[in-house]
């Protein structure tokens, strides 16, 4: 007989909580940019960008900071 079974209860109580941390400007610069590549069109890419809490101008590069 299985002792395990789907309405046993979890032997781990605590669940694991999700991975928080914010991206940073170049991660969500490259989720813009694969987003807008997979789109189908461009009220596509925008629903998809706005569902992800993304905003188009983040695709840009980031402007390369000048070293006095």
């Amino acid at each position: 007989m299985n002792t395990h079974s789907s309405t046993a209860p979890s032997q781990n109580p605590r669940p694991a909580l999700p991975y928080t941390e914010e991206p940073d400007p170049e991660q969500r610069r490259k989720a813009v940019r694969a987003v807008a590549s997979a789109a189908v069109d461009a009220k596509d890419c925008a629903e998809l960008l706005e569902a992800l809490g993304l905003a188009p101008e983040e695709g840009r590069p980031i402007p390369a900071q000048r070293i006095r």
